[in-house]
């Protein structure tokens, strides 16, 4: 990719910026969506050219946003860590979140036969369901391991996207050869070998941050977020969609 600064950096100028992620133009005039290394408070910004990314015609600087790196984050959970074939269950936990409100969507477009969202109130879990889930389990429940094979017609689950805390009753709910995809830090679990084999199941983990190495992982899954996203499959759920100046406040 051509550059404005030399050296391998970009400049661009910024339209729109969500913490380290920005849109805007670069200096011969592309429109880009990057990964800054920190919060930009200036009208423009120099980052590597390696992460800068263009953006295809009818995306909004907040949909760029919200996928370059929640949307890639979902795209990567199913694809590559999970492997999700169709016809497969899927359970995607915070189905309301950034992440998983994408995952969501994401999962019914990959032909998953069954999408559980879980999420902490009536209101969550009735939008999750508007956004493509086949069903909405509380996510307080107190026996939810049991609540989400109930969901699904009395069997295990294939795979389980895991933002945090709720390992255990997702690894109860896995069937043999099952995946359950944790991406998230917080409240992390271990978990004994012998029980994995025992099961048949799989853990994984994911992190982003691996994928700023890997640029051409970025791309690959933002190429497909935006065709879906254009086609009007994929609706990115843009709350906070700030200027420059209103984000440096």
């Amino acid at each position: 990719m051509r550059t404005g600064q030399g050296n391998g950096h970009e400049t661009i100028r910024v339209s729109r910026s969500g913490g380290t992620e920005v849109v805007g133009t670069t200096e011969d005039g592309r429109r880009v969506v990057a990964l800054a290394l920190d919060t930009p408070d200036d009208a423009t910004v120099t980052v590597s050219e390696r992460l800068v990314f263009p953006v295809s015609g009818g995306i909004t600087d907040g949909q760029a946003l919200t996928l370059v790196r929640d949307g890639t984050t979902a795209w990567h959970l199913l694809r590559t860590c999970a492997h999700l074939r169709p016809d497969e269950t899927i359970v995607v936990h915070d189905a309301m979140g950034g992440v998983g409100s994408l995952a969501v969507q994401l999962a019914r477009s990959f032909g998953a036969g069954k999408v559980i969202a879980t999420e902490t109130s009536q209101l969550r879990r009735r939008r999750a369901v508007k956004l493509g889930a086949d069903v909405a389990v509380e996510a307080c429940h107190e026996d939810l391991a049991a609540r989400l094979v109930e969901a699904n017609d009395g069997r295990p689950v294939d795979v389980v996207l895991d933002p945090g805390g709720m390992f255990g009753p997702s690894l109860d709910a896995v069937a043999p050869f099952g995946r359950v995809v944790c991406h998230g830090a917080d409240q992390c679990e271990s978990v004994e070998l012998k029980r994995l084999h025992a099961g048949s199941r799989a853990v994984i983990g994911f992190w982003f941050a691996h994928c700023l190495e890997r640029p051409d992982m970025i791309a690959r899954a933002l190429s497909e977020l935006f065709g879906l996203t254009s086609a009007g499959r994929l609706r990115p759920l843009v709350d906070d969609d700030y200027s420059l100046k209103e984000a440096s406040r």
